[in-house]
């Protein structure tokens, strides 16, 4: 694989973040600099740059100096990281709501989420490679309509979370929140194939937005905690 040599480490970074996430590197995976190196051309300068912020986000750890290992995550590390999560994002919805120069441009934001969320699961229904048969229940397939829905969906989920830390004006909240949304990241992509899942995640999603615009900036936090528990759940189904 030959890449642009003005972005090597970037590039590397991002494929390889991309892989791990969506589990195409499996978690406990080892990852030597030599096969590497090898898979992206290059030497091993770039491959160590994009390993060591890898690191930084808590997705490989080191084993030696010849490679790393894809993070695993056990059912205890799961419930530590969905219940610190759900904390910090109701508290980016307290801080965010504190922000009352910028509040109509947040839930301007949030509005085009939620909209674009709601379009992109009707062009999921249509492009349902089933022709509509029990969508619910239904996995990613193959068919690249259907495969681009999935991954519209999965995208505007996360980006949903994100907006309310755009305008928390709490670095320390956003940094903390950055190195914790990676390891989860790993588990969420995987149930949010689940069309089922991603149904109820944008209903949840809605019913936050609603009453975070109508003001009920606390319902909006118990909602978010609330959401984050019925994720949790999601992610621990995929352990049995």
């Amino acid at each position: 694989m030959r890449l642009n040599k003005q972005t090597l480490s970037e590039q590397i970074y991002q494929i390889l973040r991309s892989d791990i996430l969506s589990q195409r590197i499996p978690s406990g995976t080892k990852l030597t600099l030599k096969s590497l190196t090898e898979r992206f051309e290059v030497s091993s300068t770039p491959v160590r740059e994009a390993l060591t912020r890898l690191s930084e986000e808590q997705l490989v750890s080191y084993y030696s100096n010849i490679g790393v290992n894809v993070i695993e995550l056990s059912e205890d590390d799961l419930r530590e990281i969905y219940e610190f999560m759900g904390d910090l994002d109701a508290l980016a919805i307290s801080y965010a709501a504190a922000s009352v120069p910028n509040i109509d441009k947040l839930k301007k934001d949030l509005s085009e989420n939620i909209n674009k969320a709601s379009i992109a699961l009707k062009n999921l229904s249509s492009a349902d490679p089933a022709g509509g048969s029990d969508i619910a229940k239904t996995y990613l397939q193959p068919d690249a309509m259907y495969e681009a829905a999935i991954s519209d969906l999965i995208k505007l989920s996360d980006e949903f979370h994100l907006i309310f830390y755009n305008y928390c004006n709490n670095s320390r909240l956003i940094h903390s929140a950055e190195r914790m949304r990676s390891q989860m990241s790993i588990a969420a992509y995987q149930y949010e194939k689940n069309t089922d899942h991603l149904i109820t995640i944008h209903e949840e999603h809605v019913k936050i937005y609603e009453s975070f615009t109508a003001g009920k900036y606390e319902e909006s936090s118990r909602l978010m905690k609330q959401h984050m528990k019925h994720s949790l759940r999601y992610a621990l189904e995929l352990r049995h």
